[in-house]
């Protein structure tokens, strides 16, 4: 459905505990900390197939409902709905399959990616879901990616090589990272975040979730994104 940079049609290898990152299918995830989690899901738990791809009333408190992944309103057979196209205003619905795990107040709260550009503005979850109306999906594959952490296999359709003719996620640790591609008609190079220590700015406020923000790159202009 959903064009992606790691083209893996095959459910097994997607879930596969072998990769960089995926959803506890067959065993549990790689990261042991993930703030954005809705009890009772902690980083040590396993999943089910029915717990994304269900009708798409299981989640109602009726007994008369019967749960299983017959039929659903929300392609591809999903519980809840989540929409899989930019520049759809957020929404507790629009996400709410993502939502069912991951807090809401967390995500847009930054607690998962917190970041800024050099003039300190937000650049983090709440700026790319909330201002730029980017899905979930469009930087995260649910299933699982063979060779990039936290879920990142981009889709082409929104994100594209940067002027250097590369789509890039690296991981340089836990919180940090540099993406090098164009999205909604920025480019980035080697955005980095946390800012560098040479470019840390004196006096950095601290951020809505009571942090000092970090920096989404060191070199980009205040109105990148």
């Amino acid at each position: 459905m959903v064009p992606r940079q790691f083209s893996q049609t095959n459910t097994r290898r997607q879930f596969s505990s072998g990769n960089a990152s995926f959803h506890p299918i067959q065993s549990v995830g790689r990261n042991p900390k993930v703030p954005s989690l809705v009890l009772p899901w902690r980083e040590n738990s396993r999943m089910l197939c029915t717990d994304c791809h269900n009708n798409d009333q299981a989640s109602s408190l009726s007994k008369s409902v019967v749960s299983g992944p017959h039929g659903s309103v929300y392609s591809p057979l999903l519980e809840r709905q989540e929409l899989l196209t930019d520049f759809t205003p957020e929404s507790p619905s629009s996400y709410a399959l993502c939502y069912g795990c991951h807090s809401r107040s967390s995500i847009l709260g930054d607690q998962s990616f917190r970041a800024s550009n050099s003039q300190g503005q937000d650049r983090g979850h709440r700026f790319h879901v909330v201002d730029q109306q980017t899905a979930c999906t469009t930087c995260h594959d649910p299933h699982g990616v063979a060779t990039a952490s936290h879920l990142i296999n981009f889709n082409k359709v929104y994100v594209t090589p940067s002027s250097t003719g590369q789509m890039l996620y690296t991981s340089t640790g836990n919180g940090s990272g540099t993406c090098t591609l164009t999205c909604h008609g920025f480019t980035h190079n080697a955005s980095a975040y946390p800012i560098p220590a040479p470019f840390l700015r004196a006096g950095a406020k601290r951020s809505r979730v009571g942090r000092i923000k970090n920096n989404f790159s060191a070199v980009e202009s205040a109105k990148s994104g």
